[in-house]
């Protein structure tokens, strides 16, 4: 199932942003209003897709940022806007990072197409360090319950406006 989806997002990953750019930032608006990001913070976008989100970041601090996505179309895409981030092509579910790298970890509309969800959550703890940030969004429609990882506190946000079910916290040891 991994295959087909970075299949299907490589093919459209060109238009991308037309058809989805606007409705990302107001999902990627709400998580970074709740979330203070600080110059050299380490941020890592786990389904960074074409950026919009490292964009975002960028904006708000002088941090390092790291995108991770599963499509290497998007990636490229991602590349091709000059975001100032490393791209890396990998999975959500075993992220390539050293444990408690990242001070700030974000995936928008991501885990709901993970293998096991609960598992990407866990991923995402995992790289984040004690006390950072964590910030996911997924799709309501997927019809999933909140993930939930051991050492993570979190609050989960629910918007009638929004597609998305958000979740926001940080990691505690």
């Amino acid at each position: 199932m991994k295959a087909r989806i970075a299949e299907d997002y490589n093919a459209t990953a060109g238009i991308y942003d037309m058809r989805y750019r606007e409705e990302q930032q107001l999902k990627i608006g709400f998580l970074l209003n709740r979330v203070r990001l600080r110059d050299g913070d380490t941020i890592i976008d786990a389904g960074c897709g074409t950026g919009i989100l490292l964009e975002a970041a960028s904006e708000k601090a002088k941090a390092w940022l790291v995108g991770i996505d599963s499509s290497i179309g998007m990636l490229r895409e991602a590349k091709r806007k000059g975001i100032e981030a490393d791209l890396v092509l990998g999975d959500i579910e075993k992220m390539p990072f050293r444990d408690r790298v990242a001070d700030a970890v974000f995936s928008v509309s991501v885990i709901q197409l993970a293998d096991d969800p609960g598992q990407a959550v866990s991923e995402i703890r995992r790289v984040t360090k004690e006390g950072g940030a964590i910030a996911i969004s997924y799709l309501r429609k997927a019809g999933i319950d909140p993930p939930r990882a051991t050492g993570i506190r979190a609050a989960v946000h629910a918007s009638e406006t929004m597609k998305d079910i958000f979740i926001t916290g940080f990691r505690e040891d």
